[in-house]
């Protein structure tokens, strides 16, 4: 990871992003400090495969004591409301 002066952050913007851009890592440096990084951000894809998805949510699923619980304290639902 490349340190970059905060002076030269101010001074040359474009090509520090550049440089992040391409992949690299930057610290950021106050009186040679580190005070922040700059990484670049990480694509998504924008479509996942279902198998893939139910791999990655299946061990993250709601407890279901947790659920049993909330309807336990709010067993009312709004089905019998009118609209406005």
């Amino acid at each position: 990871m490349a340190n970059v002066a905060a002076r030269e952050l101010r001074n040359e913007t474009r090509s520090v992003l550049e440089r992040v851009e391409s992949g690299e890592s930057v610290t950021i440096t106050v009186a040679g400090r580190p005070v922040a990084t700059l990484e670049p951000i990480q694509s998504r894809a924008e479509f996942t495969p279902r198998a893939d998805f139910v791999r990655a949510v299946l061990d993250r699923q709601a407890d279901p004591a947790l659920a049993a619980e909330l309807r336990d304290l709010s067993p009312d639902t709004t089905a019998d409301l009118q609209p406005l």
